[in-house]
């Protein structure tokens, strides 16, 4: 399922094939958050920090944090 549809929340993963089910690996410290918009507002993904497995965070962009942060020097 692509990232863009999931609503917001943390989600985690497991590979299951039949019966058997794996722990997916963790995503790699330095990845880059994916952005795209719904709805004409923009949202983001990105890795859940210190999680054991595979974890993301998906979330709309707080926009008044997002411009304060544009307008720090």
């Amino acid at each position: 399922m692509p990232v863009t549809r999931l609503p917001a929340r943390e989600w985690t993963g497991r590979l299951r094939l039949g019966p058997w089910s794996l722990p997916l690996p963790a995503l790699p410290r330095k990845s880059v958050p994916a952005k795209w918009r719904r709805r004409g507002l923009p949202w983001y993904a990105k890795p859940v920090p210190g999680a054991a497995g595979f974890a993301l965070q998906v979330a709309k962009t707080n926009l008044a944090k997002a411009v304060v942060e544009r307008l720090k020097p």
